[in-house]
């Protein structure tokens, strides 16, 4: 009897073992000589974490199979049951989303139109000024000694704020004082050799007048014995004797006048030194004046009241003539330069009422009213100037500060008002929507009358009654649709309509 070789099958301890179903060796032909049958394979090889190596009988992994394609077929199963359940669930969701969208009216925010007083404004945004602002500084070049105020002290007319050095104006006023004294003790000295000099033409001319007078007496003598000479009354010398007395008087005379000459050009002379005297004593009079102007200059007054407002310089900086070392601001009136728009020019008149909101006091509405439009407008950012005084305590002005400006330009009695968010706009036409009794939209063409941009409302003048429920958010609402209004707080959605400063109630 032929014996059959059996393969021998052998594992390797702690592998992990994949399970697949057994494949029994068949023996055909020879012996010693095995061909291996091997049946179709499993559906799915499921590996599992390494076990102990089973041995045992050929069976064994048979029922390990069975085991597991059990296990597949169950999770099959729940897997199935699951995308039913899904597939379910989306289904009924669709529809709930089918009838709210096309079978539900879309839920729409209302709001009442009221009637009231309403207010139209316009908003502008500027910087606080005054309308006095006067810079303070040297008449004279020179370095600064003592500021003798700070920023934001109270300053009046008249008051020293600063003070410059002035030593070398003094010493330079001491020199020039100086040459005035010397300029008068010449002065003095001129005047004396002068009237000396006019004594001595005094004394010459009456002199020269004696000696005159001596001249016309020899002159007569000589006459008289010259027609005695030719009668033979007197001898030809003693006649000769009268002629030289007649010629020394001449000679006296000239000599007279001579020394009238010389004294009268000593006289000049002393005139014109007195003259010089003068005039140095004006030239150095002079010269102390201006020390003395600049002296006074070395103290700098400011010439307002007001409150200082900038002190760009510090003791010990050099300064030029006219440079500024003060800023004053008169509060006397305060003012917002503020820019609108120039499309609004034509609703803009000096007196009009206007409310002032200084940056970092936003909730302080100051009351003011357009002060002065600048006739100057900018041509690059399309706005104009328009100043707008306010009261301002002085302790809180600030000159630079940024300020919001809302100028009133209207005033409409029982307006319709309605939410700004209601109205649209299509072409140059304005519109509402409004929910009529039957929660159906209806569209009404209205006019603009008055907004104001701190309000959240706006007036307006159409086929609306006080009462009406307009739609706030009316974007992509047709006409004709039918809706479910939620009515807001009010036409404001903020609150009472009177809260809001635009309205007057």
């Amino acid at each position: 009897m032929n014996n059959i070789a059996q393969p021998e099958v052998f594992e390797k301890p702690n592998q992990p073992k994949v399970i697949e179903p057994p494949k029994p060796p068949e023996v055909i032909g020879k012996p010693n000589q095995a061909k291996v049958i091997e049946k179709p394979k499993a559906p799915e090889v499921i590996e599992k974490p390494a076990e102990p190596e089973v041995t045992g009988k050929p069976n064994q992994g048979k029922e390990d199979d069975k085991t597991q394609t059990t296990d597949v077929s169950e999770k099959y199963s729940l897997r199935k049951i699951g995308k039913i359940v899904a597939y379910s669930l989306l289904g009924v969701a669709a529809l709930f989303l089918a009838k709210y969208l096309f079978f539900t009216p879309p839920e729409v925010v209302v709001a009442q139109v009221q009637q009231q007083d309403f207010t139209g404004e316009v908003e502008g945004t500027g910087t606080v000024n005054v309308d006095v602002l006067a810079t303070i500084g040297a008449k004279i070049p020179g370095r600064i000694e003592r500021v003798l105020v700070n920023e934001g002290d109270f300053v009046h007319a008249g008051q020293v704020v600063a003070t410059l050095e002035d030593t070398d104006i003094r010493q330079v006023l001491q020199r020039s004082e100086d040459r005035v004294e010397t300029a008068r003790m010449a002065e003095q000295a001129a005047i004396a050799t002068e009237q000396a000099a006019r004594a001595t033409e005094r004394s010459a001319r009456a002199m020269e007048q004696s000696r005159r007078a001596s001249e016309f007496q020899a002159g007569r003598a000589w006459e008289r014995e010259k027609h005695l000479v030719a009668t033979g009354a007197v001898s030809q010398e003693e006649a000769d004797q009268y002629q030289e007395r007649e010629r020394t008087a001449e000679s006296a005379v000239g000599a007279a006048e001579a020394d009238i000459g010389a004294a009268h050009a000593q006289v000049d002379a002393a005139t014109a030194k007195v003259q010089a005297a003068h005039s140095e004593i004006a030239a150095t009079e002079a010269e102390v004046r201006l020390q003395q102007f600049n002296l006074s200059q070395t103290k700098i007054f400011t010439y307002m009241n007001g409150i200082v407002t900038d002190r760009p310089k510090r003791s010990g900086d050099a300064i030029v003539s006219g440079e500024t070392v003060l800023t004053v601001a008169d509060p006397k009136v305060t003012l917002v330069e503020a820019y609108l728009d120039q499309r609004l020019a034509g609703q803009i008149t000096t007196g009009q009422t206007a409310t002032v909101i200084v940056r970092g006091r936003t909730k302080t509405q100051i009351p003011g009213r357009v002060y002065r439009i600048r006739p100057q407008s900018d041509p690059a950012a399309e706005e104009m100037t328009v100043e707008i005084s306010f009261p301002l305590p002085r302790a809180e002005l600030q000159i630079g500060q940024w300020a919001d400006v809302f100028v009133q330009v209207s005033q409409t009695k029982k307006a319709l008002v309605v939410p700004k968010s209601a109205v649209m706009t299509m072409g140059d036409g304005r519109y509402v929507l409004v929910a009529d009794a039957g929660n159906r939209v209806r569209r009404v063409d209205v006019e603009s009358l008055a907004s104001s941009p701190r309000s959240q409302v706006t007036a307006v003048a159409g086929d609306l009654k006080a009462g009406q429920l307009v739609l706030t958010q009316p974007m992509g609402i047709p006409p004709g649709k039918k809706v479910r209004p939620t009515q807001s707080k009010g036409a404001a959605d903020s609150g009472p309509m009177n809260s809001n400063p635009a309205m007057k109630m």
